[in-house]
């Protein structure tokens, strides 16, 4: 069924909205959108059962002053209450108009930014397309399981905060995430985001829930210059089976952070507080292989891998760090700190990587380097790659249980 049908124009000039909803509305099954440029003057609604296919030099812009509310975005899930199923997106050029559409304060009704929105959705799949200029995340999905986002280009001609490009919320569960490009200084956070803690009071996160994320497969990455590649942001809940591989490119911060929301606007725990003592952070069961990355701001001093959340199982495999052209960054590769007591095995560094230490013990033999970090220990390693980094907590994850949803 070809949104043509029921009367869309393509022109770029009358608002398209109705039209195409019209179609995703009498159809469950495929609906067509032509070559042509829609604009799309409120939130696109799009059922269980559907297949969306765009052709892929179709433009859809999101209009002037469409995103009014906390349930504006440029496509969503039609019903978040009851959940949706077999929804399936692809092709086109999507486009946020965000100097058009800008984000609301921090309060409940506000426009969050985002472009597309899933919540509660099984079996989702969005591939093959270009998203553009969002006020905040690209992609965010919410309590969504059996998803896959594949083949996807960011583009982000105007800057601005919280521009991650795929954000998971909590209690996502068994996704494949791979081969996403990240143009010019796309995207303006988070390449890909599994955040199972947040502050949900934000704009861009309401709705939002905090919980679990489970069974995520990360692969293909590449920008020249993001601001951060992957995030696994974890207080309380859990992330486990997390797998990223095939990293390639340049970031201005970091291409894994691990950094408990620790310096974000709004914190997500006191580290004051007793109970956080021993750190925060319930994430294991991590393996993160083949990363070619360099700085590519050479004035930024965080550090490549950043960990200060509590892991278990957690395992960086042939890290290299390449030094970029013009860019002569001394960050170092890997800062661990504020974390409970843990065992580090490194092998194959490249250059002798013990930068900084502070309640740290290391014995080395050959190539690998036994280290002991106590509780709150400090370590930094320099510059250079390595072969292969294992790290474990001592004793039992730190979390407090969260329901499960149904």
């Amino acid at each position: 069924m070809n949104v043509l049908e029921f009367g869309a124009y393509g022109d770029g000039i009358h608002d398209d909205h109705g039209p195409i909803q019209a179609a995703l509305n009498q159809n469950e099954g495929l609906v067509t959108i032509p070559k042509g440029v829609y604009k799309v003057g409120s939130t696109l609604r799009i059922p269980s059962n559907t297949h969306l296919k765009v052709h892929r030099e179709a433009r859809l812009i999101f209009g002037d002053g469409a995103g009014v509310d906390s349930q504006s975005f440029l496509l969503t899930s039609r019903d978040h209450a009851a959940g949706d199923k077999n929804i399936h997106i692809e092709g086109g050029i999507w486009d946020g108009n965000n100097l058009n559409n800008p984000r609301g304060p921090d309060e409940p009704g506000s426009y969050t930014g985002a472009l597309f929105n899933f919540i509660n959705v099984a079996n989702l799949t969005i591939k093959g397309l270009t998203i553009r200029d969002a006020d905040a995340y690209f992609i965010r999905l919410g309590e969504v399981r059996d998803f896959e986002i594949a083949d996807i280009r960011f583009e982000a001609p105007n800057i601005r905060p919280n521009q991650d490009g795929v954000h998971l919320g909590g209690y996502c569960e068994n996704g494949v995430i791979r081969n996403l490009v990240g143009i010019d200084g796309s995207t303006n956070d988070d390449l890909v985001a599994l955040n199972a803690d947040d502050a949900l009071q934000r704009a861009q996160n309401l709705d939002l829930k905090c919980g679990p994320i489970r069974n995520i497969q990360v692969s293909n990455l590449q920008a020249n210059s993001c601001h951060t590649f992957v995030r696994l942001l974890s207080v309380r809940s859990e992330i486990s089976a997390v797998s990223v591989e095939n990293v390639i490119g340049g970031c201005r911060c970091m291409a894994i952070n691990l950094d408990g929301c620790r310096e974000c606007r709004v914190q997500l725990f006191d580290p004051d507080d007793p109970q956080f003592q021993d750190g925060v952070g319930n994430i294991r069961n991590v393996r993160i292989a083949n990363l070619q990355v360099h700085k590519s701001d050479e004035q930024d001093a965080t550090p490549l891998i950043n960990i200060r959340s509590n892991v278990g199982k957690f395992v960086v495999e042939n890290f290299q760090r390449v030094q970029a052209k013009d860019v002569n960054s001394t960050a170092p590769t890997i800062n661990f700190s504020e974390c409970r007591a843990s065992k580090m095995i490194l092998e194959g560094a490249l250059v002798d990587p013990i930068q900084e230490s502070d309640g740290v013990s290391v014995v080395q033999d050959g190539s690998q380097y036994q280290i002991d970090i106590a509780a709150q220990g400090v370590l930094r390693l320099s510059e250079g790659g390595f072969i292969n980094l294992n790290i474990n907590s001592v004793g039992a994850q730190h979390a407090v249980p969260l329901p499960q949803l149904s």
